[in-house]
């Protein structure tokens, strides 16, 4: 049976990520419109990458992975409560009267409830603190994106990341970018993930 934690991690975590990049993508896009009059200059950078090798985005995992882990603790508690009212039920199974039994019944089909109905807010309210999180890491990409793509006269900057590029042509802006940024070059670690052999 999948965790919590990983339920969350993978559902929540990386499809808003995945989504957030998209839009990201298409921002990059449209960024060099206003020139179109002018020559076109073409640049490709990973948005994905880009955004993940920031030290806000590290940061704001560390800090949601912890919180996340209080909804974790809280529902390991509950699921504990649970296991026990059934144990409870089933040692009182062949001895209690009727009524004992049924409001054991209930018990369980309750906390059943409250444990299916905390997991629908804690989705929820992770979701919303990502989003809290994610959002101005984002801008603040996109941003740096644009700032680099007017200086240095990209017509269109495209995201290589996000899986809609058939020809990686023009000129990858990534040490631009990430120089603007003040982050570590990442580009040969990207290069010598694609060239690493398929295991």
């Amino acid at each position: 049976m999948p965790t919590f934690g990983t339920e969350i991690r993978s559902r929540i975590f990386q499809d808003s990520i995945l989504t957030m990049i998209k839009k990201l993508s298409l921002a990059i896009i449209f960024c060099g419109l206003w020139m179109v009059g002018q020559a076109q200059k073409l640049g490709h950078i990973n948005g994905q990458m880009l955004v993940e090798h920031m030290p806000e985005y590290k940061t704001a995992y560390e800090e949601l992975n912890t919180y996340k882990k209080q909804y974790e603790d809280a529902l390991l508690a509950m699921r504990s409560e649970y296991e026990k009212l059934i144990e409870d039920y089933k040692k009182a199974e062949q001895t209690a009267p009727k009524v004992i039994l049924d409001t054991k019944v209930k018990e369980i089909q309750a906390k059943e409830q409250g444990i299916y109905d905390f997991q629908e807010q804690a989705s929820a309210d992770v979701s919303a603190e990502e989003q809290r999180k994610v959002a101005p890491i984002l801008e603040k990409a996109k941003i740096a994106i644009e700032e680099v793509s007017k200086s240095n006269g990209y017509t269109y900057v495209f995201d290589a990341g996000s899986g809609s590029m058939l020809y990686m042509g023009g000129d990858d802006i990534t040490k631009l970018v990430c120089t603007k940024m003040g982050i570590p070059d990442f580009t040969n670690e990207a290069k010598e993930a694609k060239e690493a052999p398929k295991k």
